[in-house]
């Protein structure tokens, strides 16, 4: 995906254009006090702009899979898929379960972001004016980590600043002052939005399998099985063959979507100075791992698969026979479809411990093993 990034001989994302721009008017505040105080300066040829890409760990090749993309397994709770007929059939005579597309949730906002910071766009714009310098400060004796030409921008600032450290106020407050000149608001408006449309078409590159951790949720029944007519499976990863479904990951709740960057100047110090990898990593699971509180009953988690650059779009992946554990037959399945079913389980899993739901006597439901 290219969201108009800058790369430097060794491949590294250049900082985003609002950065750039701040970081070249602070170099020339700066260049001027330091001038007036010390009678010269070395300056840095003002390098070309880049475009602005606030999804600045994004610019570089995202195929990587699931080793790449995920953390070292953890240990996991039991793990259900609710299913109608039509999908239990096919998952057991496949021997494959559906991966759907963001696009295809219920939720249409799942795995999408709705702003780049969690202020609107004036307001962060001031953020990043006025924290600049302080970022630099708290950083000082630091290797910058951005690629070029930022990087010798940032070092040339470092050395303004600990040859005249009393010009950083100065500075600061003569930066915050000139953003009116130094940026169009509507301009940058409208480019948030155009990187929010192109993060969220990005993430329409996964496939994702959700499970839940409850195996006896009347709603989960009634809305994902067809009003109990449906099926609940249990999946185990098998640890011996290296199963992707090691890889499941629990979804946190939260009041709102996230913003792309939940901290504007933490968004400043990782542009410059951060391990930009290991942002890709942390942004892109906390856009896969939040939902909002409205779907909290559901207590999920998710496996995401992204989709390499070059390989074709699927929906479906395989499944060890041996992963599917238990099933769970609905209280209102019909006869026909549960003695299909069954079959098809036993021919996947002669060990798959088999039950079919009731109700005691205080109509919650149970499970009696087949």
């Amino acid at each position: 995906m290219d969201c108009g990034h800058v790369e430097d001989s060794e491949g590294n994302v250049a900082v985003a254009d609002p950065l750039h721009r701040l970081c070249l008017t602070l170099q020339q505040i700066l260049g001027q006090l330091t001038a007036t105080c010390k009678g010269n300066m070395e300056h840095v040829t003002r390098p070309p702009l880049s475009t602005w890409n606030p999804l600045l760990p994004f610019g570089y090749s995202y195929a990587c899979r699931l080793n790449k993309m995920v953390s070292s397994s953890m240990t996991l709770p039991p793990l259900y898929k609710y299913l109608d007929v039509s999908g239990a059939k096919l998952t057991l005579k496949n021997r494959t379960f559906k991966h759907a597309k963001p696009s295809d949730f219920n939720d249409l906002e799942d795995l999408t972001i709705q702003s780049i910071f969690p202020e609107d766009t004036e307001e962060a714009l001031k953020r990043i004016a006025g924290g600049l310098t302080n970022v630099i400060l708290s950083h000082l004796d630091e290797e910058p980590t951005c690629g070029s030409p930022m990087k010798e921008i940032i070092m040339a600032l470092q050395q303004s600043l600990r040859a005249n450290p009393g010009t950083a106020d100065i500075g600061q407050t003569e930066l915050i002052d000139s953003v009116p000149q130094i940026y169009d608001l509507e301009y940058e408006r409208d480019r948030a939005r155009e990187h929010i449309a192109v993060i969220n078409e990005f993430m329409q590159r996964f496939r994702v399998l959700c499970v839940t951790i409850h195996k006896d949720s009347e709603r989960m029944w009634t809305e994902y099985a067809e009003k109990h007519k449906g099926v609940c499976l249990r999946i185990q990863p098998n640890l011996t063959k290296d199963s992707k479904f090691q890889l499941f990951r629990p979804v946190m709740y939260k009041d709102k979507r996230p913003p792309l960057y939940e901290d504007t100047l933490e968004f400043i110090a990782g542009a410059f100075f951060g391990d930009h990898k290991a942002r890709i990593k942390e942004i892109v699971e906390r856009i896969i791992y939040t939902k909002t509180l409205d779907w909290q009953h559901k207590g999920e988690y998710r496996l995401a698969i992204p989709i390499g650059e070059d390989e074709p779009a699927w929906n479906t992946d395989p499944y060890y026979p041996e992963e599917i554990t238990e099933l769970y037959l609905g209280l209102e399945m019909e006869r026909s479809d549960t003695e299909e079913l069954v079959e098809k389980a036993r021919n996947i899993n002669p060990d798959m411990a088999i039950y079919r739901a009731n109700r005691d006597s205080v109509g919650k439901l149970v499970f009696d093993q087949v």
